[in-house]
């Protein structure tokens, strides 16, 4: 009877756990323990993980044994006859022990940066990780990738934030999926480029290799290779790749194939993150064609004025152009 109460509640389960890694647990609950560490999955899973939050705490201790009895005698657990003051002492003690380690293992699961997620972040600048199963993420500047630091055995699942280009691995029996809110990625083995910063909440994919399916709350499409597909709530749709400057943040690449001056500024704008927006003072029917492979913002400006008659000065974040 009392295990069957111990596999239906959990918090009796982490006192009794927390008992037995004191030392204080009676023969009978030993015995109780071996033998759910035997035939239970759920409660090995939450033994190894309440042995791994009472490991951490106990870290800091420079000589084991010693600072494990000393831990042991500062919440109670001496081994010594008591009266009733002591033991109530004891039962609090258990009691503050619980809270602490369920607490601790709350973190655990669900917090990012502690325990089993991971999530990878950038800065002013772009940068790249190898996932668990290694597949291979780059990302832009002011994004980020959250995961778990274990892939589960049937599916592979991280949530972007910002804009990334993804390299993964074929796995058909574990499906990759790439959470962007409301829109979703799905992937087996392929190569894809995803954009969720827009301001209108749109998700942008570009696919360079394989397929992908790319799901919103009104239905999914299947995106291939060379294709470009544009999802939001209520939207989603696809077309040919028209231009290939999506990733000029990870090559330094900029092409422009008869391009306008209107294409050329918001490219700019996209490309250098000291835009944050262009005025276009007087039009031109002037189409360009012309590659820039890591250029600065002067030298790119300095040849498209040359190419539009146009002057190009970045003031405070807008990049005027005019006659």
């Amino acid at each position: 009877m009392y295990n069957n109460h111990m596999t239906s509640n959990i918090n009796n389960q982490e006192e009794l756990i927390v008992r037995y890694l004191c030392g204080d647990a009676s023969p009978e609950e030993m015995i109780t323990i071996e033998s759910l560490l035997e035939n239970d999955r759920e409660f090995i899973q939450l033994f190894n993980e309440t042995r791994f939050v009472w490991e951490q705490a106990a870290k800091p201790c420079f000589n084991p044994e010693q600072d494990w009895q000393a831990i042991r005698q500062r919440i109670g657990f001496a081994k010594k006859k008591s009266g009733a003051l002591s033991f109530f002492i004891r039962v609090a003690a258990v009691i503050t022990l619980v809270i602490s380690v369920s607490a601790g293992l709350w973190v655990y699961w669900n917090v990012p940066g502690y325990g089993r997620w991971v999530v990878f972040e950038t800065g002013a600048s772009s940068d790249s990780i190898v996932l668990p199963d290694q597949s291979i993420v780059f990302l832009n500047r002011n994004s980020s990738l959250k995961f778990l630091n274990s892939f589960k055995p049937d599916q592979r699942t991280v949530a972007l934030t910002g804009e990334g280009y993804f390299e993964i691995q074929p796995d058909k029996d574990r499906p990759f999926k790439v959470e962007t809110g409301i829109v979703q990625v799905h992937v087996t083995g392929t190569a894809f480029h995803l954009d969720a910063t827009h301001e209108n909440g749109v998700v942008e994919l570009n696919v360079t290799k394989g397929g992908v399916t790319i799901y919103n709350p009104t239905g999914s499409l299947d995106v291939k290779q060379g294709e470009r597909a544009l999802a939001g709530q209520r939207l989603i749709q696809k077309s040919l790749i028209s231009d290939n400057n999506f990733l000029s943040w990870k090559t330094g690449s900029l092409e422009f194939d008869n391009a306008t001056l209107y294409e050329i500024a918001k490219t700019l704008k996209d490309h250098f993150p000291e835009i944050e927006r262009f005025s276009i003072k007087d039009t031109t029917n002037i189409k360009v064609t012309t590659r820039f492979q890591e250029q600065s913002l002067q030298d790119i400006t300095e040849e498209l004025s040359l190419h539009f008659q146009k002057k190009f000065a970045l003031h405070n974040g807008v990049l005027v152009i005019s006659d």
